[in-house]
């Protein structure tokens, strides 16, 4: 892919996000529904605004957030200002993952498009000003935040809403100073926030979608996300509502042994703004059924499995936007990738992947933390292949 090639997407991305903050600043709260977070009762107006929440947090959080994301800031934009120059990897970076920028013919990934990298589980643990900067140099980033009610804000990979306000503000700032940042947000959504979707409530997905950006909503509706996923299909019909009365926001159905009777009858009935997310077919929740884990592998590092999972077929329906997700790792990205792209085959439709779970260091003092290191090496991985990444849904427009 040419710079120049590199240079209009990052222009379109830019100018879509822009059109997308242009609705946010016109449109209203969109809500009032009672919304339960970190155990207070948040009306859906508090959600688009959060501002006396916000207040009371702000300050004292933004601090070491700051201070521990200037390093990565500063690694991020000198790699991206010398790959656009072509000066190739930083002397001081860690080592690239092996990989070829032009794809023999007998690599899967000839051809392979990605239209977005997911790295989801970003919480109150990484400054704002950092995801910012980071998409500012790779729009085919996408930041996934978790949502669920009894967990948010109060556990790792659950951004407070506090957190969420510090990140709408760093964008309303550089939209306002004219350095904006073309990023892309998903909404993953369990227990209580699905189950209202499921059931028809839009008032959520509308707030997330018009105050704060969320151009993708993830609905997570398993037993390890906090729902009951025995009689799925029974909300076939409110589902669909939902989906036909947002056509703006590309909702994401996690596909699994759980979900198929849910999300088989929708492929045979696909919405355009309808996509699926295939986790690993062996996939196994760990014991204590803890949220998101990568199914290939542990929570800690996603990739003790890896090797044995397996990528199912796309939705056969071309037109329908497919993920994948479950065992990645910084480790085994690019073969992975290759997996995947054998099992898309040679259509050529766009999809994406998403990690969060290969995303997270423990050990001490670091209970489970979004490790940047890792992002960073993903990201790398990605953008050293050369993939093409083509406008990659409405969703980004």
């Amino acid at each position: 892919m040419s710079s120049s090639d590199s240079g209009g997407q990052e222009a379109q991305a830019a100018k879509g996000h822009a059109d997308s903050g242009s609705r946010s600043a016109a449109s209203g709260s969109g809500s009032t529904q009672a919304k339960v977070v970190s155990g207070t009762s948040v009306t859906g107006s508090q959600w688009a605004g959060g501002r006396a929440m916000a207040a009371g947090v702000a300050g004292p959080s933004a601090g070491p957030m700051e201070r521990g994301g200037a390093k990565a800031r500063a690694w991020f934009n000198a790699y991206g200002h010398r790959r656009r120059s072509g000066q190739g990897v930083l002397a001081s970076s860690p080592a690239p993952v092996a990989c070829s920028h032009a794809a023999e013919d007998s690599d899967p990934l000839r051809g392979f498009e990605l239209s977005f990298l997911s790295l989801s589980g970003v919480d109150d643990s990484v400054s704002p000003r950092t995801l910012c900067d980071i998409s500012q140099e790779f729009s085919f980033v996408e930041w996934g935040v978790n949502f669920r009610a009894e967990k948010q804000g109060r556990e790792p990979r659950y951004a407070s809403l506090a957190w969420l306000r510090l990140l709408q503000e760093e964008i309303d700032r550089r939209q306002q100073s004219g350095k904006f940042a073309p990023i892309h947000f998903a909404a993953h959504l369990g227990g209580e926030y699905c189950v209202d979707v499921l059931k028809g409530d839009t008032s959520l997905v509308r707030t997330l979608w018009e105050d704060y950006g969320f151009l993708r909503v993830h609905l997570c509706p398993t037993r390890a996300h906090g729902v009951n996923s025995s009689q799925l299909k029974k909300y076939l019909p409110t589902l669909k509502s939902v989906i036909i009365a947002l056509p703006q926001v590309e909702f994401v159905l996690l596909v699994t042994k759980e979900t198929r009777a849910l999300t088989f009858q929708l492929m045979n009935d696909c919405q355009p703004n309808l996509a699926f997310l295939y986790d690993a077919e062996d996939a196994e929740v760990e014991p204590g059924g803890s949220e998101k884990v990568e199914k290939g592998g542990s929570s800690s590092s996603g990739g003790s499995q890896s090797s044995k999972t397996r990528r199912p077929p796309p939705c056969p329906h071309p037109g329908i936007h497919c993920g994948y997700g479950g065992g990645l790792t910084s480790e085994n990205l690019a073969s992975e990738l290759r997996a995947i792209a054998k099992s898309v085959g040679p259509a050529r439709r766009p999809v994406w992947i998403d990690l969060e779970a290969g995303l997270r260091t423990k050990g001490p003092g670091r209970p489970d933390e979004f490790d940047l290191g890792k992002a960073w090496a993903c990201i790398r991985t990605v953008f050293d292949l050369d993939l093409p990444r083509p406008r990659p849904t409405f969703a980004s427009r």
